[in-house]
């Protein structure tokens, strides 16, 4: 049976401990192996640390350049939740990535933070330009030292040039107005060209003016030159960062070379409910816009739907915003892929159901973190793991979880959601330091064409999220297509190793020969030693997606069917494919390896619009096969693999 993982409540924080809230992260472990410890270094000002070289090597049939960019400190800069670490801005060809810098503890050491910047597309790179320093010295640590860094580009719309453009960064500041060490945020801008000397803009905002500032996980910038910075409201109560309903939203402009910002609150939600993420982002005329916040809102509850994301709607470039949208994922109202996704027998294994359960009676929980990115016509779409849960909590395991792709294609008024992939594990230990699956969401400058990507690994041995690589997955917008997922690092240097592995809001496009093709931007962690050392960062360069324009079946719509993912899969003696139909009739399944020889074929007369194939590989060879189900004229192919 598979073991209930129990909701709990974010643990408290120490003055000489630097810790990343998990807003009443579900786990079953201590409080004190949640907490991150930010480990002291040899004071100094620098580290003596070598620069790696570049790395070029054929991935999935591309030419790949892994190109070395910042060094970090320690390795826990990119932890936790924010999307915004690496930035695209396809208009001036540029890149940027935020880290925290190289040193000890002193005002000059790792609580400064940096950015590395490109402006010829990734190929060269122009490495750690200090943006953020401490405001002077302190203990445990300097004054408002930087932590979590997130940044991005502004560039005014019409803009090509990369030298009018601006870097603008958010980071948490451990200034100790709230939680301790906690309370206060850093801003700032500097030209994005302007590197040697930088004429970095910093402010420097605390807790004492009423609003409690944490960890900000929200953070991104419009195509028409603004930068948006927010997070949940959370005051300190005791030791624990309770929610108090509000969200605190920022909103950044450059005017004749300074930086304005303005700040508000926002009432969503109810207090005390539980927060894991936040999220926001808007359509490319940055007049729509939504906020993703992940609660179980319990001041509102939804049917059999736990964690879930709640959005915020704007058609006025956020001057207002609607009231709390809630997607809910179980129950009658619920989403229909997902409440036929997985078998009768995968629930009923779990310790919350028994034999002849009522699936509009089944909970499901999405969580920890989770992505936002809005398409061309103004709809949301939001990725991360959905998982099979219960009153009391979840079961994020393989097979009872997956990634997921929810979306609207009415602006927010209904919802519907398509399965990507299974995942193996939802985390890792990384040292002392948790690693979680890291969905990303980013699309094209228009939004016609979008994209997921999320970390798993496919290494025989592993049993958790230790040995990361990333995987991604393509969408059209407008036709609703997708690419096949791709694992970016298999086979690669760096496979099994893409530590922290995170994705651009925005990629790069070209069409030709009535093919779309789509540069990635990706950047990750390698771990030079234990989390506490001294690390590097890896751009990947050149990886790249193609997509036919306006050719391919919809798999998901106009099939009037849904087929799961075989699960187990990999597929070790018996699995199970679920097929879920709109119409009675004959299903047909058949299987064949990668000559195209068939090696399997069944078939069934359904009369319950819902029919669960179940199958045995145990005589087959291990590889890749394909199993395709087809109703009437209309098939949808899926890939197994057997080990």
């Amino acid at each position: 049976m598979k073991k209930l993982l129990l909701f709990a409540l974010a643990v408290g924080m120490g003055l000489s401990t630097i810790a990343q809230v998990q807003r009443v992260a579900v786990s079953t472990k201590a409080p004190a192996t949640e907490t991150i410890v930010d480990v002291p270094q040899n004071s100094g000002s620098t580290i003596a640390h070598e620069t790696p070289t570049r790395k070029t090597e054929m991935l999935n049939g591309r030419a790949v350049t892994y190109v070395p960019i910042g060094i970090s400190g320690n390795a826990y800069g990119m932890y936790g939740n924010p999307r915004t670490y690496v930035f695209a801005d396809p208009r001036i060809n540029s890149v940027v990535f935020t880290h925290r810098m190289e040193g000890g503890t002193d005002v000059d050491g790792n609580s400064r933070v940096a950015y590395d910047v490109s402006t010829d597309g990734g190929e060269t790179w122009v490495n750690n330009v200090k943006a953020y320093s401490p405001l002077g010295p302190g203990s445990p640590y300097p004054e408002a030292g930087g932590r979590y860094p997130q940044g991005a580009i502004i560039s005014e719309e019409g803009n090509t040039d990369p030298a009018a453009a601006y870097y603008v960064y958010n980071v948490a500041a451990l200034d100790q107005t709230n939680g301790g060490s906690w309370g206060g945020w850093g801003l700032g801008v500097n030209p994005l060209t302007a590197t040697d000397p930088t004429e970095v803009q910093q402010m420097n905002l605390t807790s004492e003016d009423g609003i409690y500032r944490l960890i900000p996980d929200g953070f991104t910038t419009t195509q028409q030159g603004k930068s948006w910075h927010m997070d949940a409201n959370l005051p300190d109560d005791g030791g624990t960062f309770v929610y108090n309903g509000e969200i605190v939203l920022g909103q950044g402009v450059i005017e004749d070379g300074d930086f304005v910002y303005e700040e508000t609150t926002v009432d969503a939600l109810g207090d005390a409910d539980g927060i894991n993420d936040t999220k926001i982002a808007f359509a490319a005329d940055g007049m729509t816009g939504y906020i993703l916040i992940m609660s179980d809102s319990p001041s509102d509850p939804i049917d059999y739907t736990s964690y879930h994301p709640i959005l915020l709607k704007t058609e006025d470039g956020g001057d207002t915003w609607s009231d709390p949208i809630h997607i809910q994922l179980g129950g009658a109202d619920g989403i229909e892929n997902i409440k036929t996704y997985w078998p009768d027998t995968t629930i009923e294994n779990l310790d919350a159901y028994e034999v002849g359960f009522d699936r509009d009676e089944v909970y499901y929980n999405m969580g920890f973190a989770a992505d936002l990115i809005v398409d061309n016509q103004g709809n949301p779409h939001v990725t991360g793991i959905i998982a099979l849960g219960s009153a009391d909590g979840w079961y994020p395991y393989e097979n009872t979880m997956a990634t997921w792709h929810v979306f609207s294609k009415d602006g927010g008024m209904t919802f519907d959601a398509n399965a990507l992939y299974n995942n193996r594990f939802l985390e890792g230990a990384v040292g002392d330091i948790v690693q979680y699956n890291r969905p990303y969401a980013a699309s094209t400058l228009d939004g016609h064409w979008l994209f997921f990507s999320w970390l798993d690994t496919d290494k025989a041995s592993a049993t958790d999220l230790n040995d990361p690589n990333i995987y991604v997955i393509g969408y059209d917008a407008e036709d609703g297509t997708y690419t096949e997922v791709e694992n970016v690092t298999a086979f690669g240097v760096w496979w099994f190793n893409a530590y922290y592995g995170s994705m651009s809001q925005y990629v790069f496009e070209n069409e030709a020969g009535g093919t779309m093709t789509f540069e990635i931007p990706f950047v990750f962690e390698e771990l030079t030693g234990g989390d506490a050392d001294p690390c590097n960062f890896w751009y990947i360069d050149g990886y790249e997606l193609s997509m036919p324009v306006g050719v391919g079946d919809n798999v998901y719509e106009d099939a009037n069917f849904a087929v799961s993912q075989n699960m187990p899969n990999p597929a070790v003696g018996n699995t199970e494919v679920l097929v879920t139909t709109e119409v009675q009739g004959v299903i047909n399944l058949s299987l064949s390896n990668m000559l195209g020889q068939k090696v399997y074929e069944t078939s069934v007369d359904n009369n319950a619009k819902v029919h669960s194939f179940k199958f045995n590989v145990s005589d087959y060879e291990t590889g890749v096969y394909f199993y395709t189900i087809t109703i009437g004229d209309r098939s949808i192919t899926k890939k197994m693999i057997v080990k």
